[in-house]
């Protein structure tokens, strides 16, 4: 009771039982103390000694059922628990014993999906220790303990030399092969103790089976000897009957109890493997993302993942169906005698046929796994790329691709339907055949050997007990080939190359925020992309990145993110990061959610955050405000809107290191500026937090702190604008191939004009960056005239941004009253109710074929007759 109360358990199984079991044993003692008080007031017997032990007995008694029935309901909910509370907990988690025992805590769902159809809101939560929280950690601490022992065994080995008198020579012993770590090990570990209790439960279970047989023989010998003559041991009859009842039940409950433990069991294995093959996913090295596709990963997670809970609630059997096999032979010795061995044979010999459909199974299987990773890939470049697949009309070509791997598929699927119809079939006839020719053997093997009422039904129900566990060894050793490929192919990406850790370091005693000296990276080939790289940036600073195009801008912030394979050097991180892509990634939900992207809601940072990043205009366009949902991608955005999305989740975020990778490339002159100055620059949001900023805006240069150039992947200058101006080397040679190759608009150039003038000393190099500002200038307005008058007309009644690629009207638009239903992007999806149309069973068997569907309804018809005329003979056959 103790350890129920610390761990805050509302119910005891423990003390249940304990009290009905005190109860059921107290029962026939009150019967005797209730006989013996009337025996004695019939007497006039007068015995206080008795009285005293009858009255406190009763006492007792009454105590007994007293505490029985309050243990049949649970405890209040703990004060404290380990657990946060959930606004709709799961009823088991505060239901009785015996509400568990019987399921009664699911009742109300049931009901309620009986009366109308379930929606997410009707479902509860589900219980803690079966989340991913609480089951993840606890299957990667052993899953790191395999890692680090197979890590040892593969520990390189001094090479060993033996020289050979006979040859005169020297031979080198091969070093050993590289053992692979496996998820078994970790897997029985973490949820083994679980998966014994379930076994127990399947072991008492099995028991009860085999009890149940037995007492229906007691019951049909007492029918057969039992007559009037001797009324008196009709009890017997009762209680037999009464017993078998209860045999059937306990089994009955035995049984519901070991699948819901191990359909937990198999879930709990299930979340373990998706939130590892995820986070292993996010930690791949460069060179193993090329061996692994996406679509091999979602198939790791969606279809290997799943192999194991459909494994999981039937593997019990590996050692159940042969205990339950030698029970029922045994028992059909005592009952058939050496008849049993015919029935024994027929068994074995089915054995080898199995095992030759296992092992084509098991080929298939792989065969559509493969198939799978490579229709999934497919698919996935074929929705990623839509867009572009629409504008060229590739949509035939596509299809044709995908429909060619999706006949090699139903191919494999129609071989391993044939052979699992054929395996079926086999074990299917196989309690029949037994039966038979068990039954033939002992009739025929002797003349006194009699199929009495009492021999056939035990028998009967006997080999009844057969049929589950010979129909079932099939599908398990189907499950078990499917899974053991799922094994192989799970470890062989747990075990795949990932990042190291150590590329970057946390050093508290560093004052820098950033540092890499003599840093030099690759990308995971022979190929080093950054070589001598230095770098130091100070806290509280802005840094910019500038550099020709393919120059190693943001392969340098990946060295700073890890993602890079460090070949020398060292690279310091101090304090949390944020980091903005070049490429915009959005979620599919609200806008507001993509921006919190799971924090808090801080209402007052939340709109500053959103005026900082010009996203004010955009949200009072929209129909659903900030609420409107976003699409896949963020395909109902244009490339600034996105741009400037990721940017403010990463304001809001509030991190004390910045990595921007060219955040303000797709948004318009104004809105960039806007946004340099209120975000990124020294007097926005972050003034107070490190920034390192890859762009090429030319423009934004002069407030940074400090410039690094790139060149070749190297840092050819680095220093102040002014000071990597005067030196007129790399940084001026960027200024001004960038002016050549790139269009800025009209604003900028004058923008770069008044720069220049106020900051370029040098004659010359002002003239080279003036010639190259007016001859961009010319160029421009040559390539544009007819242009003007249009566009002045169109800016008189709108204004027309670049990064919003919509129209956008200086007065917003009122929400009209259906913006609720405006701000959904998509709908939600409707399922059929109620009984299935008859349409649906045309269409399937349209879908079959006419001949095969009436065949198998004719067959299958058949079939029940000819069990009908068996039961028939066999009835007949034990009266006469």
């Amino acid at each position: 009771m103790f350890y129920n109360r610390k761990h805050g358990l509302q119910t005891s199984g423990l003390l249940w039982l304990f009290w009905f079991f005190l109860m059921i044993f107290a029962i026939p003692q009150c019967r005797s103390e209730v006989r013996n008080s009337n025996m004695r007031s019939t007497l006039g017997i007068e015995d206080s000694w008795a009285e005293y032990r009858y009255v406190s007995f009763m006492i007792y008694f009454t105590f007994v059922c007293e505490m029985f029935l309050l243990n049949c309901f649970a405890d209040k909910p703990p004060r404290v628990t380990n657990y946060d509370k959930d606004e709709k907990p799961c009823p088991e988690l505060s239901a009785s014993f015996l509400s568990r025992m019987f399921f009664a805590w699911f009742d109300s769902l049931a009901w309620r999906g009986f009366r109308k159809p379930l929606e997410n809101s009707d479902l509860w939560n589900m219980k803690p220790e079966d989340s991913a929280k609480e089951v993840m950690p606890l299957f990667a601490k052993y899953w790191n303990k395999t890692l680090a022992k197979t890590a040892e065994k593969n520990k390189p080995t001094p090479p060993k030399a033996t020289f050979s008198k006979d040859s005169a020579s020297v031979n080198f012993t091969k070093p050993k092969e590289r053992k692979t770590a496996s998820i078994l090990p970790a897997i029985v570990k973490a949820f083994g103790p679980t998966f014994l209790f379930g076994a127990m439960l399947k072991l008492f279970q099995d028991i009860l089976t085999f009890v149940s047989p037995q007492v229906l023989r007691l019951l049909i010998n007492f029918v057969g000897t039992s007559g009037d003559e001797n009324p008196e041991e009709d009890w017997k009859g009762i209680f037999y009957a009464v017993l078998l009842f209860v045999v059937a039940s306990t089994q009955t409950l035995f049984l519901a109890q070991y699948f819901n433990r191990m359909f937990f069991v198999g879930l709990r294995i299930r979340t373990a493997l998706i939130s590892a093959i995820y986070r292993k996913a996010l930690v791949l090295s460069n060179s193993a993302r090329k061996e692994s596709t996406v679509g091999e990963i979602v198939n790791l997670m969606a279809v290997d993942a799943q192999r194991f809970m459909d494994l999981t609630a039937y593997i019990n059997m590996i050692w159940s169906a042969p205990l339950q096999i030698a029970l029922a032979l045994y028992f059909l010795w005592d009952i058939l005698g050496p008849s049993v061995l015919a029935g024994l044979a027929v068994m074995i010999i089915l054995i080898p046929v199995n095992s030759v459909i296992a092992n084509k199974v098991k080929t298939l299987q792989i065969r559509q796994m493969k198939n799978k990773d490579e229709r999934v890939k497919l698919m996935n470049e074929v929705l990623s790329g839509i867009k572009v697949l629409k504008l060229y009309a590739w949509e035939p070509s596509f299809e044709k691709q995908v429909l060619s791997i999706r006949e090699r598929e139903v191919q494999v699927l129609k071989e391993q339907a044939y052979l699992n119809a054929g395996t079926s079939f086999i074990w299917s006839c196989a309690p029949f055949l037994v039966a038979l020719i068990t039954f033939a053997t002992y009739v025929l093997v002797d003349e006194a050997n009699v199929l009495d009422a009492s021999t056939a039904f035990v028998s009967l129900s006997l080999f009844n007990i057969l049929r589950f566990p010979l129909s079932m060894l099939p599908m398990l050793i189907s499950n078990m080939v499917q899974t053991s490929v799922s094994v192989k192919r799970i470890n062989k990406f747990m075990n795949s190359e990932e990042l190291d850790p150590t590329n970057v370091q946390q050093e508290p005693k560093e004052n820098a925020a950033l540092v890499i000296e003599n840093g030099q990276f690759s990308w995971g080939g022979d190929e080093t992309v950054l070589r001598d790289i230095n770098m130091r940036v100070e806290k509280q600073t802005v840094v910019a990145v500038v550099g020709t195009v393919g120059s190693g801008k943001s392969s340098l912030v990946s060295a700073y993110l890890g993602e890079l394979e460090k070949l020398m050097g060292r690279v310091t991180i101090n304090g949390t990061i944020a980091y903005v892509s070049q490429q915009a990634w959005i979620q599919n939900a609200t806008l507001q959610d993509n921006i919190l992207f799971g924090k808090p809601m801080d209402r007052k940072r939340y709109e500053r955050v959103i005026e900082a990043c010009a996203l004010k205009p955009d949200i009072d366009m929209l129909p659903g405000g900030d609420q409107t949902e976003i699409g896949e991608k963020g395909i109902n955005l244009s490339g600034g809107q996105k741009q400037r999305v990721s940017l403010a989740r990463a304001v809001y975020n509030d991190a004390d290191i910045y990595f921007l990778d060219d955040p303000l490339s797709a948004v318009d002159s104004h809105v960039g500026k806007h946004i340099f100055e209120q975000v990124v620059g020294r007097s926005g949001m972050l003034a107070k937090k490190t920034r390192l900023l890859v762009t090429h805006g030319i423009t934004y240069l002069p407030d940074v702190d400090y410039i690094y150039v790139l060149k070749d992947g190297e840092i050819s200058e680095s220093g102040a604008y002014q000071e990597l101006l005067n030196k007129k080397g790399a940084f001026a040679e960027f200024l001004i191939q960038h002016l050549q190759e790139n269009t800025p608009e009209d604003d900028k150039l004058d923008e770069l004009k008044q720069q220049l003038e106020s900051t370029v000393v040098d004659e010359e190099l002002r003239g080279k960056l003036e010639r190259a500002i007016s001859q961009r200038s010319r160029s421009e307005s040559n390539s544009e005239t007819g242009s003007i008058h249009d566009t002045s007309s169109s800016r008189r009644n709108s204004e027309v941004s670049t990064d919003g690629s919509v129209l956008r009207r200086r007065t917003p638009e009122k929400k009209d009253g259906n913006a609720k239903e405006k701000e959904k992007l998509i709908e939600q999806e409707k399922s059929e109710t109620g009984s299935v149309k008859w349409e649906v069973y045309k269409h399937y068997l349209r879908s079959i074929g006419l001949l095969l569907s009436v065949t198998t309804i004719f067959l299958n018809m058949k079939s029940l007759h000819f069990f009908y005329l068996n039961l028939k003979f066999l009835l007949q056959t034990i009266g006469t």
